[in-house]
């Protein structure tokens, strides 16, 4: 049933909005569960946006109306800015809710943007508002920007491997030199070798083996200061002799493609930094629990609060689960009961950060190292032990969010 007036005579209102591409389609009730008037559609411009808020204004304070819509990724985004920046409420709902809702209400089947729109405000006012206006724009900023991130390390990722499919021709020797210390062993290498400031200063200035067979000795000493004693003079010399003896090939177009990815590299750092330092701002204010879990800084803890969303879609952490694709695929069949591989669902960005999130949680929290290697002393596989104990940091993700409780205080069973 829809909410019966308030006792103070105010009247509240149910918006409900089916947001398309081109044009969203508006439905407004009163809490007797009336049409305010006709449902009317506004188009996805200034001119459909203030018609909007004309229309709302009409209605009464902002604080009596509640507007509702579902889900529709970038389409709504726009909208959702307006009604926001105009101190309006808004929910936005999982659409397989709004289905389930439209299924229960009537066995008539019939779908249109006028149904769909009444539906959504019937919605609102049928169950529960928990509208956070701000944490789900902040929320929708802080997931553009790890995005905008996630996709610009791919793009650094791929550059690094052109850069070793053109060394593999015009200096195949140049990078199994430098994984190893000067004494023949191997490097323990902490990160790629093309994130050294030092080994791009060297490759966009010397770009082929015999560019770097002609390299003098001032070159020697710069590369040793660049990298604070890592490259000595004697390693500087064993480079320029290895590279007067290499069999690589070049030509002034492989260099200048090599000079092109080094300075692509550079861009794409500086892109990064950039969304850093839009990022840091948004974290402080929304100020998650998230920041206290051991290993996870703004980064990590960002992608995951972005590609998460609204926490309280997830009545459960096992619906958590499922949303991240780490639910394995069962297979019943009489006496058969089969479990096989995770199904890989959802947002393989959440998956990303969760499982970078885990490998620093065995280095950094003692709870789940001891977890993931009592998984190991069982018998399972390391994956099957990764997968097992990224299940428990959800969990733990879960509860932390839905209660706002710091990593030290939940109770990890």
């Amino acid at each position: 049933m829809i909410n019966t007036a308030r006792k103070e005579g105010l009247m509240d209102f149910y918006v409900g909005i089916d947001v398309s591409k081109f044009k969203h389609t508006i439905a407004i009730i009163d809490q007797n569960g009336e049409f305010r008037k006709k449902s009317f559609d506004i188009s996805n411009s200034r001119e459909g946006f203030d018609l909007l808020l004309n229309e709302l204004g009409l209605l009464g304070k902002k604080e009596q109306i509640k507007i509702g819509m579902e889900a529709t990724g970038h389409y709504m985004n726009c909208l959702v800015r307006c009604l926001i920046s105009n101190g309006y409420q808004a929910q936005i709902y999982n659409p397989s809710l709004i289905s389930k809702f439209r299924d229960s209400e009537s066995v008539n089947l019939a779908k249109t943007d006028n149904l769909d729109a009444m539906l959504i405000a019937k919605y609102v006012a049928t169950h529960p508002f928990t509208s956070s206006p701000q944490l789900s724009y902040l929320i929708g900023e802080i997931r553009k920007i790890t995005r905008a991130k996630y996709f610009l390390f791919g793009d650094k990722t791929a550059c690094y491997n052109r850069l070793i499919r053109y060394l593999d021709e015009v200096f195949p020797e140049f990078v199994p030199f430098l994984k190893k210390n000067e004494d023949g062993s191997r490097k323990n290498m902490g990160r790629n070798l093309f994130e050294s400031t030092t080994i791009r200063w060297l490759l966009k200035n010397y770009p082929s083996a015999s560019k770097m067979a002609k390299m003098r000795v001032e070159t020697g000493e710069t590369l040793r200061k660049m990298s604070k004693g890592s490259i000595s003079f004697n390693r500087f010399n064993q480079l320029r002799e290895l590279a007067k003896n290499s069999v690589g090939y070049s030509t002034e177009v492989d260099e200048q493609i090599i000079k092109n990815l080094v300075t692509r590299v550079r861009i794409i750092d500086e892109e990064i930094e950039t969304l850093n330092e839009l990022l840091e701002p948004l974290m402080e204010e929304i100020n998650s629990p998230l920041l206290t879990i051991p290993g996870i800084g703004i980064n990590l803890a960002a992608m995951i609060i972005g590609e998460i969303g609204d926490i309280y879609l997830f009545n459960n952490p096992e619906k958590l689960v499922k949303f991240a694709g780490l639910d394995v695929k069962v297979y019943q069949s009489g006496t058969i009961n089969h479990k096989g591989h995770i199904r890989k669902r959802g947002s393989p960005i959440l998956r990303y950060a969760l499982a970078l999130s885990v490998q620093k949680l065995r280095i950094h929290s003692p709870v789940f190292s001891e977890y993931y290697y009592s998984k190991l002393r069982q018998g399972k596989a390391t994956n099957v032990a990764i997968i097992a104990t990224t299940r428990k940091l959800i969990r733990v993700i879960w509860k932390m969010m839905i209660t706002n409780e710091v990593f030290e205080n939940i109770k990890r069973d």
